[in-house]
């Protein structure tokens, strides 16, 4: 007779597992390897999540609502507010070039990598997500176009941002967008 899986101790090997993949900056670790990583066994990983596949796609999701969670404090500005548009946008951007995003920025350029790769999981998950955003960035901006634009700016700037180190020209990106939208 199986004992069921516990909700809670399920959510805090993911968190963990979350932890150990944003520290590495990677997923491609064996589930024993993850596991070891974490302190627990590959057995209760596999119990708690099935396969390595599983688990990947949860940590995944859990990764993208995390990036949300942390970069929309600022909903609430509006376009017709384009003076207070900078501030928000170049909040972000700092939030997002800091030293502890580097692992989740380095995680989130792998997934589309392997999407790049020809993955059509990871391309239909990023696809989605993508929409999140730019859904996210709408509401923001009350215009698809600037929100489309904005996704675009940022995904660019984090590519530069990550390949170069320099975090400045995302910035001088930013403000010259926002000073378009005057």
């Amino acid at each position: 007779m199986n004992r069921p899986i516990e909700p809670q101790k399920k959510e805090e090997l993911l968190e963990r597992c979350l932890a150990a993949a944003i520290k590495v900056g990677a997923l491609d670790s064996s589930i024993n390897a993850i596991a070891k990583k974490i302190g627990t066994s590959g057995r209760m990983l596999v119990y708690h999540f099935g396969s390595k596949h599983e688990l990947e796609q949860q940590i995944i999701s859990l990764l993208e609502t995390r990036l949300r969670e942390k970069l929309w404090t600022f909903q609430g500005v509006s376009l017709e507010e384009t003076d207070c548009l900078a501030e928000p946008l170049l909040e972000m951007w700092r939030h997002l070039t800091s030293p502890e995003m580097h692992g989740l920025l380095k995680l989130a350029m792998e997934l589309n990598q392997r999407a790049i790769q020809g993955d059509a999981e990871t391309q239909h998950f990023l696809e989605q997500e993508s929409q999140k955003w730019v859904d996210s960035l709408s509401q923001l901006t009350n215009d698809k176009t600037v929100a489309l634009s904005l996704f675009h700016l940022f995904q660019g700037a984090i590519l530069d941002f990550l390949t170069t180190g320099n975090a400045q020209r995302g910035q001088q990106t930013i403000k010259a967008f926002t000073e378009t939208l005057r």
